[in-house]
């Protein structure tokens, strides 16, 4: 069982536009897997409005994907859908960290909890190298020294 979260107004109003675009266009939803190279499952997802099947940068891709096919070029409402599903995941964590514990909450939680964790950059990560190998060989020659 899929625990829903209530998901925003931009993300429903996408979902409901690629939906009846689609319809319009006659084309079903095997026909447009077909045509973006995304599965039919996942597709009928974003359709229905359940958007907790993916990590969030997945489903907004597959969102922009779908869209473009079905040509709607409303970048305002794809961004506004990109900030929705950043915070439909914080939403999702806190509920599952809140008692909400159904397994899929739980496994979306640690999902994301392991997901959000940010290095610092790279260069930032050499630097400090850098730092701890000059203390270590000054170190290892103040004993050597010291002998």
């Amino acid at each position: 069982m899929t625990e829903k979260v209530s998901v925003s107004k931009a993300l429903e109003l996408m979902a409901r536009e690629l939906k009846n675009v689609r319809i319009k266009r006659e084309l079903s939803l095997e026909d447009v897997s077909q045509l973006v190279k995304i599965q039919k499952n996942y597709l009928e997802k974003i359709e229905e409005g359940d958007f907790s099947f993916l990590p969030r940068a997945y489903i907004f891709t597959y969102i922009k994907e779908y869209a473009q096919e079905m040509g709607i070029h409303n970048d305002e409402t794809l961004e506004q859908c990109r900030k929705e599903l950043q915070m439909y995941s914080s939403v999702r964590s806190n509920l599952s960290a809140n008692g909400v514990s159904t397994p899929s909450a739980v496994k979306s939680a640690v999902g994301e909890n392991v997901k959000g964790i940010r290095l610092p950059p790279v260069r930032t990560m050499v630097k400090i190298g850098v730092v701890f190998l000059g203390l270590v060989l000054l170190v290892l020659l103040y004993l050597f020294l010291k002998n």
